[in-house]
């Protein structure tokens, strides 16, 4: 009782203020901070303007920015209090956030001076950081701890034990961090997109071999997780496929046999067992595997949007362009859609693009309506919805100018093909790598170029295509450069569309 009273005094002495949340109301009435959330969450409102309006406020106004500001704190304040017993909340996600909340109140606890009670929370909840392996958390708490019991001889026989799980902790925690920076030193270059893939995996292959022993000694699920992605890293850009595979299954492996089943490293190596699956061409197994791993999560949340993205791409390399039509429909008309990053979207609009042309080409059977929808499309408006694709000139551009250009040759607009082609060759020869990564990109694009080249006969195109088709098919693809998404469809498939379309004409 007497931590129980030193709390009760705590907050007697400080008073206690009503808390703002979402949920606090005003005479029984739902509060118009809920309304708003509420709102925003069901997409009631088009606009930022159009919320002002509803609530009264004139759009812009300095009295809407403070009812934003009040939304926010609310949110804010919110987020304390969610209910991590719902069943979308595994025990290893549900830890996190429960130990985090609580030992943010334990420190409140201590800068006020309730010294007995810190100890015994601090006491608890490093037990359970302990279990779950949350390591930095595991060093603060010991830090406070040993700072709180230091002035009170009562506590002599803790000190020494605290002392020595310091150190033990800290070394750990050290060596999280080097693995975790040498990750992170891995990764930089390749989302500024410098060099090649190939060009780091000798650095990589030095890294491995220098954090092993750390990897060797501390078995906890954040340094493991950095440094099996390390060393993942190394079979993938030497396009190593089935090595990739196998250890990506045992790192997932590793993380399943954990006792408190660490969900998000599993689905980690979950993905990247997938990706593996698709490059080997075992289509039916990587589409199953998202299946499997979207149950895992909640529903319209990033990472389940991911593998659903990813179990799509497996269906139109699979050839099942049917399915392919489904995800793509459920997805983009999925409510919780517009909350996934732009690029996502996009790269759903993408694939919707891509069926619409397969549509047209009688390659994708549709109902009598779904082919009426797909007839509406327009290259003008799909350009429009694609601002981040259409304008990124390290790669995700690609589909979006061979799609484009493959629509001008299906509708016959032979003179817009023709200047899309020839700014193709222009965009191959200025931003493409047609010695490594972007050998079969290179090779496509100069089949595209053949078509005007040769006046349309289709006799001297196909003579010029078997060299660039041979080319091609000892391409490399590489996943983390987004090789496999580039490739929608692959090309030696694509290009049998536009034989098809000359062969009609």
């Amino acid at each position: 009782m007497d931590t129980l009273h030193e709390i009760v005094h705590l907050l007697d002495r400080y008073k206690v203020r009503q808390i703002e949340v979402l949920t606090n109301t005003s005479e029984g009435k739902e509060s118009r901070y809920f309304e708003c959330y509420s709102g925003m969450r069901d997409g009631r409102w088009p606009t930022e303007d159009d919320m002002a309006l509803h609530f009264g406020f004139e759009p812009g106004s300095k009295a809407f920015s403070r009812f934003k500001n009040e939304v926010r704190k609310r949110l804010q304040n919110s987020i304390l209090f969610i209910d991590t017993s719902l069943p979308e909340f595994h025990d290893y996600n549900r830890a996190m956030i429960t130990i985090t909340q609580q030992w943010a109140i334990a420190k409140v606890l201590v800068h006020r001076g309730a010294r007995k009670a810190f100890v015994e929370m601090a006491e608890q909840i490093l037990k359970l950081a302990i279990y779950y392996e949350f390591i930095d958390m595991v060093v603060e708490i010991l830090h406070f701890l040993l700072s709180s019991i230091l002035p009170f001889p009562q506590h002599n026989k803790d000190f020494p034990r605290f002392l020595k799980m310091l150190k033990d902790y800290k070394e750990a925690h050290d060596a999280e961090l080097a693995v975790w920076e040498a990750l992170t030193t891995i990764i930089w270059p390749l989302v500024m997109k410098k060099g090649t893939p190939a060009d780091h995996v000798g650095p990589i292959r030095n890294q491995v071999e220098l954090l092993r022993p750390m990897a060797e000694r501390f078995p906890h699920a954040y340094l493991q997780s950095h440094y099996r992605t390390i060393e993942l890293y190394g079979y993938i850009f030497s396009n190593d496929w089935e090595n990739a595979l196998e250890k990506a299954r045992n790192s997932k492996r590793f993380f399943e046999e954990k006792p408190f089943k660490p969900v998000l490293h599993i689905l980690k190596f979950a993905q990247q067992e997938s990706a593996c699956l698709v490059m080997l061409q075992r289509f039916g197994e990587a589409r199953a595997l998202c299946r499997e791993s979207m149950e895992l999560l909640t529903e319209g949340i990033a990472m389940w949007f991911k593998f659903w993205e990813m179990e799509t791409i497996a269906a139109f390399q699979a050839g099942e362009y049917a399915d392919a039509w489904h995800s793509v429909k459920q997805a983009m008309k999925h409510p919780r859609f517009e909350t996934i990053s732009t690029m996502d979207q996009e790269s759903w609009r993408m694939f919707y693009g891509y069926l619409c042309l397969m549509a047209r080409l009688q390659i994708l059977p549709l109902s009598p309506r779904e082919k009426g929808e797909t007839e509406k499309f327009r290259l003008s408006s799909w350009l429009n919805d694609l601002p981040l694709h259409s304008t990124d000139k390290r790669g995700a551009n690609i589909p979006v100018l061979i799609l484009q250009t493959l629509f001008l040759l299906t509708e016959g607009r032979l003179d817009e093909f023709e200047n899309r082609t020839e700014a193709l060759r222009k965009y191959r020869q200025r931003n493409l790598d047609p010695g490594a990564q972007h050998l079969r990109t290179n090779c496509f694009i100069r089949l595209l170029e053949s078509v005007p080249k040769h006046g349309y006969l289709l006799k001297h195109i196909l003579q010029e295509s078997d060299k660039w088709l041979e080319t091609m098919r000892i391409g490399k693809t590489n996943i983390l450069d987004y090789s496999y998404e580039l490739e929608i469809v692959p090309y030696e498939r694509q290009w049998e569309w536009a034989v098809e379309v000359l062969k009609k004409n």
